[in-house]
């Protein structure tokens, strides 16, 4: 392919059977791997690469970076400052990052010793001072049994023997007094500033150090990659130069067997060109299911489209990626019992995936079987509890409460549910937008632009987010989430930029649009598109979002 360099002697190491190989000139290569084992790709110079191997995973065409990361060390330009405003979005992402009375102090760039416990060394701690205790040497901490209160002492300068007490900046308030009962299970973040350091800034009052407490309740800070792209596009003040393709380019780069379809003057001139095709594209499902749409959509000859499907359900039958895109499709027109049967498929072929679970929970809904749906959400949950399943670190746990919750709120009576109190939903009457994909290698940013003109990104590629996708293989989801804020009315522009699969073909990327999220207005709609031009980005749909939105009674 143009532009590519082929790189050779590639080590390339399954971690779990500790089999290896390395890439011959052509950087081709074969190496036995089971859904779930781990493959390394090392080279020197280059980052290094590891990918979790699916049940569907025969080709793997991976791209290696080359590694700059010494040349930081010898270079003379400063490394830009990142902006207030920056450091608000990299909060929640960031541990090092810590919220303080005169602003964000940095772990990385701060001029002292600057140490932080985080919210997760406090989640399974038995008291606020068995965290702080040991885990930081010269650092003592009590909680008093009669007061309640917090005592934290610090080496003063004065002697190394003599111990002061730490003065507290809480979410960005002095206080020298803090309650134990108060901070239990609402800390955020705690960092510790020996008492030199709290000289300069705090003034005498940081004697015997300070320690910074940031809550959970009372940091109030847009997030990363979780739904609040009003904020984050205001704050970032990028502006959309409307350079996003639009339908019709895309299509000028769309297969040619496409083209000739949509130049059809009749159905049967189409139905002769999709046989002449049939010959030489038949092994592809992408053929076939755009074939399908075409017939369905287009000339409205469902007879037509549903025999293409059934001529070549082999190619769709045993491949988990081929029928959650057949899914999609269904599901977008509608068809609900038809997309019901394909994703039953799916959830056989992958009863270990969460998407799984969840694909056949929102079909059930779509039935109007809301009873079906819960009991899906509660068997997973079980599943977890059982160790059978892995549980979630990132964002699945949150989608999947969002999902269930919405069920309660709008269905519960339907299900009879008592305590309905209980589940009321507390994200209610919001514009909600649902990306689902049908193959878990997909790599590609998501463009959202606001009636301001102003955009935020979501890259969803493993250089800008390993984590997460690492744990979208692990836990088996390929889905993503956003809330658009009501309080920001007009119209939004979605794009997309496709970064390909790792085996060269299209992915298929489903939208579930929600207005009214929550309430008894909500409505949605579904689409469908078909991503395969990559490295430029397309417009996908607009999306008008509301300020005045009616509760229905």
């Amino acid at each position: 392919m143009d532009g590519v360099s082929y790189l050779p002697d590639v080590s390339v190491t399954n971690l779990t059977s500790g089999l290896g190989t390395t890439s011959d000139a052509e950087g081709r290569y074969q190496i036995k791997a089971n859904p779930k084992e781990e493959l390394r790709f090392t080279y020197l110079g280059m980052d290094t690469v590891s990918i979790l191997v699916e049940d569907v995973t025969r080709i793997l065409n991976v791209t290696m970076n080359a590694n700059v990361e010494e040349l930081e060390e010898v270079t003379v330009a400063a490394k830009k400052r990142k902006t207030y405003q920056e450091k608000i979005l990299d909060y929640h992402k960031n541990k090092n990052l810590i919220k303080t009375y005169f602003g964000f102090l940095d772990k990385e760039t701060a001029n002292f010793s600057l140490r932080i416990a985080d919210e997760d060394d406090f989640k399974n701690a038995p008291t606020i001072n068995s965290v702080i205790w040991g885990k930081f040497a010269g650092v003592r901490a009590v909680c008093d049994p009669m007061s309640d209160e917090l005592v934290v002492s610090m080496r003063a300068i004065q002697s190394i023997n003599n111990e002061a007490t730490a003065v507290f900046d809480v979410d960005g308030q002095i206080m020298t007094k803090v309650y134990c009962s108060w901070l239990w299970g609402n800390v955020k973040r705690m960092a510790f500033i020996p008492s030199v350091s709290a000289l300069s800034k705090y003034g005498t009052i940081g004697v015997g150090g300070v320690v910074v407490i940031n809550t959970i309740s009372g940091t109030d800070l847009p997030r990363e990659n979780n739904g609040e792209i009003y904020d984050q596009a205001r704050l970032r003040n990028n502006i959309y130069r409307d350079n996003a393709l639009d339908g019709k380019v895309v299509f000028n780069n769309a297969p040619q067997y496409l083209k000739d379809l949509n130049s059809a003057s009749d159905k049967g001139e189409a139905i002769a060109i999709y046989k002449k095709a049939a010959v030489k594209y038949s092994a592809s499902y992408h053929f076939v299911l755009e074939s399908y749409r075409y017939f369905h959509d287009i000339w409205k000859d469902i007879g037509f489209a549903d025999n293409i499907l059934e001529e070549h359900a082999r190619l769709f039958n045993n491949n988990p990626v081929a029928l959650k895109s057949l899914a999609y499709v269904l599901e977008s027109q509608q068809r609900y019992k038809k997309a019901h049967e394909t994703y039953k498929k799916v959830y056989i072929l992958r009863p270990d995936y969460a998407q799984s679970f969840i694909d056949m929970a929102k079909s059930y809904r779509n039935l109007g079987e809301a009873k079906s749906a819960t009991t899906l959400f509660a068997r997973h949950a079980y599943l977890q509890k059982e160790g059978l399943l892995p549980k979630d670190t990132l964002d699945l746990s949150r989608i999947m409460k969002r999902e269930l919750y919405n069920i309660f709120t709008l269905d519960n009576g339907s299900m009879q549910i008592e305590n309905r109190k209980k589940y009321k939903y507390n994200e209610e009457f919001s514009s909600r937008l649902v990306f689902e994909w049908n193959d878990s290698e997909a790599e590609f940013d998501l463009q959202f632009v606001n009636p301001n003109n102003q955009y935020f990104n979501w890259k969803h590629t493993l250089t800008e987010m390993p984590e997460r996708i690492r744990s979208e293989k692990e836990l088996g989801y390929s889905m993503a989430d956003f809330l658009l804020d009501d309080e920001f009315p007009g119209t939004w522009k979605i794009n997309a930029t496709y970064h390909g699969n790792k085996q060269l073909t299209p992915t298929y990327l489903k939208v579930t649009m929600y207005q009214n999220y929550g309430s008894k207005l909500q409505t949605k709609e579904v689409k469908v598109f078909r991503l395969g031009v990559k490295g430029v980005n397309r417009q996908l749909f607009t999306f008008p979002v509301t300020s005045n939105i009616v509760q229905s009674k």
